[in-house]
């Protein structure tokens, strides 16, 4: 497979009208490469699409030209080869013959294998994995784990390569090229130690699937630095008592709950100043508590961990995974589709083995069991209690 930077993507789902192009255009007079994404209609012409690429490399040829002369201090009379340089966009079949631009988009990136833009050849790829969203936390602590929050098509999170880059300082966008990235970690978690506390980060991820098929590699920097992990800490202290009295090889069963606080619920309006009046707001947002609950959680080596108001997107994106990683399997039960958050449970996989899950819905099973029925008819006396209890979203695992 060619270069990353020198494939062009092309994605067409089936149920979508819509077809996106992704590609990498290397600017031929200061080899900076620019992303370029188009979204266009599936029914429109091949021709339209060649159009619209054209026009957005040369505008983009026009401003990096515009950008030159500031900073060679050129005069703006002067033409330089991107003013002048005409592009020409061809697409060609396997046996190298010319698509007819009269075909469709769908039609002809189906059987497009390569596209020429004037001297820069680019391998097709269709339906290649992809990265759909792709960041990590605001707020990077050291001492603690870091994930990749990753949306992939095509592609999985097993398969795909996940490389961590720490730099003393950035650069402006212009000069990104002059940034040095140091390369830290190869992995979809990444646990920052002293040393890297004011760093700033890049993550990159190219997205690959069961059979090794890549697709285009995906960045994200942070805007924040590595911040250090506070040293006063309850879990400290707790930590060094469970090792005490109950050894990780022991008989003992360790076991901890804890009601973790939804984000909904931390970050609705005026959470701060009604519910959590004696917390600093900025410890209320979710990515600077998701590390040091992560950090607790890992450093008790519980065999069971039970948590209540799990985010739905917390447990799928992020806390099953690295909870996997450290030698757990879980399962979740949401409590309802209105609200985004239910009840999570882990087991150490070298202790246990699940042999049957099993939840309720306090409210649907009030309604629904038969052996029930008196006490649904004790609870209809008082309307108050019927509604209450037949309302209530509480789950059980």
């Amino acid at each position: 497979m060619a270069s990353n930077n020198q494939t062009c993507f092309i994605f067409d789902k089936d149920e979508s009208t819509k077809i996106l192009i992704q590609m990498a255009y290397e600017i031929p007079s200061t080899r900076i490469r620019r992303q370029f994404n188009l979204l266009r209609s599936t029914d429109e012409s091949v021709s339209q699409t060649i159009r619209r690429l054209t026009a957005n490399i040369e505008h983009t040829l026009m401003k990096e030209n515009k950008a030159n002369k500031r900073r060679q201090k050129q005069h703006t009379d002067v033409k330089s080869d991107n003013e002048k340089q005409t592009i020409l966009v061809q697409l060609f079949d396997s046996n190298d013959q010319l698509i007819d631009e009269n075909q469709s988009n769908k039609q002809a990136w189906i059987n497009c294998k390569k596209l020429l833009i004037n001297e820069q050849s680019y391998n097709v790829e269709y339906n290649a994995p992809a990265v759909i969203k792709f960041r990590f936390p605001d707020i990077i602590m050291a001492n603690t784990t870091t994930p990749a929050i990753v949306e992939l098509d095509y592609g999985d999170c097993e398969h795909s390569l996940f490389d961590w880059f720490i730099t003393n300082d950035i650069k402006t966008e212009e000069n990104d090229e002059k940034t040095e990235w140091i390369h830290v970690h190869r992995g979809p978690f990444c646990i920052f130690g002293d040393e890297h506390i004011n760093k700033f980060v890049r993550l990159t991820c190219l997205p690959r699937n069961s059979s090794l098929r890549e697709g285009m590699l995906a960045e994200y920097t942070s805007k924040k630095r590595i911040i250090p992990c506070p040293t006063d800490l309850p879990m400290n202290r707790r930590h060094q008592l469970t090792k005490q009295y109950f050894p990780n090889d022991s008989n003992y069963i360790r076991l901890i709950s804890y009601n973790i606080l939804a984000n909904g619920y931390a970050s609705s309006t005026g959470a701060g100043e009604t519910m959590y009046p004696y917390c600093s707001q900025e410890y209320l947002q979710h990515d600077y508590r998701k590390p040091l609950l992560l950090k607790e959680l890992l450093g008790y080596h519980a065999d069971i961990i039970s948590l209540q108001e799990c985010d739905t997107t917390f447990y799928e994106r992020e806390l099953s995974l690295i909870l996997k990683a450290n030698g757990y399997l879980g399962d979740f039960q949401i409590k309802s589709d209105r609200v985004r958050e239910g009840e999570a449970i882990f087991y150490r996989t070298d202790r246990f083995i699940s042999i049957n899950s099993h939840s309720i819905k306090i409210g649907e099973y009030l309604r629904d069991a038969e052996h029930l029925e008196n006490i649904r008819r004790r609870c209809a006396l008082v309307s108050e209690i019927n509604t209450h209890l037949l309302e209530r979203n509480t789950a059980f695992q």
